[in-house]
């Protein structure tokens, strides 16, 4: 690796000499005896002092070496360190297998400092990939974890090998599964976009001995099985790795494992079932899917709610091909206490079955939903329901629920304005403007000062809130003109509202006079947001906003691309936030990268007409301008 080239693993530079790195450790940390000694490392330096490297070692050796780390003569030990240092990444999976389940402490604490001096970045690295490495080893567990949701989207899938590599020398079993969990969800039948991630993935991992890699492995082998045996051989293996995944999830540490590695954990536990659940249907196996299903929805959940969860879960099979598994919650669904949000959620299984007595079923749940929310629920609770009924793609039950959410008896302005707020939004997302504006007006038409005060207590400004009440009323505007006269007294009364001056800047019956002020409206809005982002550069918000004013309008494309991908940092494949990346890169002219991360927000978002609309956009004009 050339010197301008170079990663950290525990904070030193991949190019530093092992010998100097276990100098200083002895010198500053004490831990003369465990970690290995210049002597012993010589042979990593100079391979030439030890004969026996010519020879590739075979697993069993390696496993001997491992064991020596504990041996009661101090040379044994040396001279095992210094063998293993100098295997590098061959001896990586024996070693963190040995760091993270072996009884002998010193054989733990040896293989552990062993596995974490290899580098984590190769030569084939980009920049953007090295870079994150970098910082990778040296941080907490919760920014490893943004580490690997950076390197997921990099562009051109730049990062989905330094990902997989992660798989095999995380430091820890939770941050293995949980890099393991982000590239397995990615696998979708028939996806486009697969089979270069499968490669990368199957060079990142190598023959990685941990549950994990082994079951992103057998989802690679399922996903490229050319015949019946091969996808039987590959299920298989998927089934086992699990199993040892599960067996070996708390082993490292069962009593101190900190929370969020614990949740950690239990989610990658899921994605790993739900993944599993989904080859199998794919593969022809739908009795063990359904059993598999059955295990899912019976295990216990990494939600408060474990009626929430069932919920998940239920929507989650029924949408991936197996509307039957509701029939799985019969019992709980004839409770006369069952949760809303479970009757829903088998309300909305049963309609993708298909049939008429389907139907009939799916009419029913959602009455008794509706009874409940209406005897028991609180705003919060409806608003609840009403928002994963939209996500789900059950429009009538959604809007019903808004509808109830906006009309709880004793509910304040405020309570209301936050319910209408949500019900716009999905209105316009159904491209149903005239009553999302309807449904703001009913809001502004009260007092002003008591509108004013309503909407400060749930953090809207009321002028952004009646300038959004007006942008629907444009979109929903019979002539040019009165679309024109609509857009241009919402910006009087917030000149910052994205959508509008986007609206504005793109009629196509503008005067030259009218195009010049429409721009000159967006340069300052730009320069205003820009502002407020300097002055809170964690808000994810500013920077999603100025990303995507500038993609639809004019400005700086570079500067925006670099926002929206620090937005998403902060919120990682918010479906919204993918929508504005892709709109940038088709403002950078880069219509197959436009088309690829406008699908990952489709796969989060899958009902939303907006979304699903502007992906086919950028489908059609790359097909307008392919040769």
């Amino acid at each position: 690796m050339s010197a301008a080239r170079t990663s950290t693993r525990g904070g030193r530079p991949a190019g530093t000499p092992a010998v100097l790195l276990a100098a200083i450790m002895i010198a500053t940390a004490g831990w003369a005896g465990i970690v290995p000694t210049a002597r012993a490392l010589a042979p990593a330096l100079d391979p030439a002092l030890d004969p026996g490297l010519d020879a590739a070692p075979t697993p069993g050796e390696i496993d001997g070496l491992v064991a020596e780390l504990g041996d009661p003569d101090y040379a044994i030990r040396e001279a095992a360190s210094g063998r293993l240092a100098a295997l590098g990444a061959q001896a990586t999976d024996a070693l963190l297998t040995a760091a993270e389940t072996s009884p002998d402490l010193e054989v733990a604490l040896r293989a552990r400092w062993l596995a974490e001096s290899l580098p984590l970045s190769v030569d084939g690295d980009g920049p953007e990939a090295v870079a994150l490495l970098e910082r990778f080893n040296s941080r907490g567990f919760d920014e490893r974890v943004r580490v690997m949701h950076r390197l997921l989207r990099l562009d051109d899938d730049a990062g989905i090998e330094p990902l997989a590599r992660i798989v095999r020398l995380e430091r820890t079993a939770a941050g293995s599964r949980i890099a393991a969990a982000l590239l397995a969800r990615e696998w979708q039948p028939d996806d486009p976009s697969w089979p270069g991630l499968a490669s990368r993935i199957s060079a990142g991992v190598g023959g990685s001995r941990r549950p994990a890699a082994r079951f992103l492995r057998a989802v690679v082998g399922f996903s490229e099985a050319s015949g019946p045996e091969q996808r039987a051989a590959a299920l298989d293996a998927a089934v086992e790795a699990i199993g040892k995944a599960d067996a070996t999830a708390g082993d490292e540490e069962p009593s101190g494992l900190p929370q969020a590695e614990r949740l950690g954990i239990a989610r990658t536990g899921r994605i790993f079932s739900r993944c599993l659940i989904q080859m199998l249907a794919t593969g022809g196996r739908r009795e063990a899917a359904l059993a598999a299903a059955r295990s899912l929805l019976e295990s216990d959940g990494d939600e408060a709610d474990p009626d929430e969860q069932m919920a998940s879960d239920l929507q989650w099979l029924a949408t991936h091909g197996l509307p039957e598994a509701v029939e799985l919650v019969g019992g709980r669904l004839a409770d006369p206490e069952v949760s809303p949000v479970l009757a829903y959620a088998a309300a909305v299984a049963y309609r993708l079955g298909g049939d008429a007595a389907a139907e009939d079923r799916a009419t029913a749940l959602a009455a008794v939903a509706a009874r409940r929310l209406e005897a028991d629920g609180s705003l919060g609770e409806r608003l609840q329901a009403a928002l994963l009924l939209a996500h789900w793609g059950a429009e009538e039950w959604a809007l019903r629920e808004y509808q109830a959410a906006r009309a709880v008896p004793g509910a304040g302005l405020a309570q209301r304005a936050l319910a209408a707020t949500f019900a716009a939004e999905f209105l316009h997302d159904r491209l149903r403007d005239a009553e999302a504006a309807a449904v703001l007006r009913e809001v502004l038409d009260a007092p002003e000062d008591e509108v004013a005060e309503a909407l400060m207590r749930i953090d809207r400004d009321p002028r952004a809130t009646r300038a959004r009440m007006l942008f629907f009323e444009a979109c929903a505007a019979d002539t040019p003109a009165a679309r024109r006269k609509l857009l241009e007294e919402s910006l009087r009364h917030y000149p910052k509202e994205v959508d509008t001056l986007i609206a504005l800047y793109s009629l196509a019956d503008h005067t030259p006079v009218q195009q010049a002020e429409a721009a000159a409206r967006v340069t300052r809005a730009i320069e205003q947001i820009e502002e407020e982002i300097v002055a809170l550069p964690d808000d994810a918000n500013a920077k999603n906003e100025y990303a995507w004013l500038v993609a639809n309008t004019e400005g700086d494309v570079a500067k925006a691309l670099g926002y929206s991908r620090q937005s998403l940092e902060n919120a990682f494949d918010n479906a919204s936030y993918l929508d504005t990346l892709a709109h940038c890169h088709a403002a950078a002219g880069d219509l197959k990268r436009a088309i690829r991360v406008q699908s990952l927000a489709v796969r989060h978002e899958p009902n939303s007409l907006l979304v699903r609309r502007n992906l086919e956009r950028f489908q059609a004009r790359l097909e307008e301008t392919s040769p």
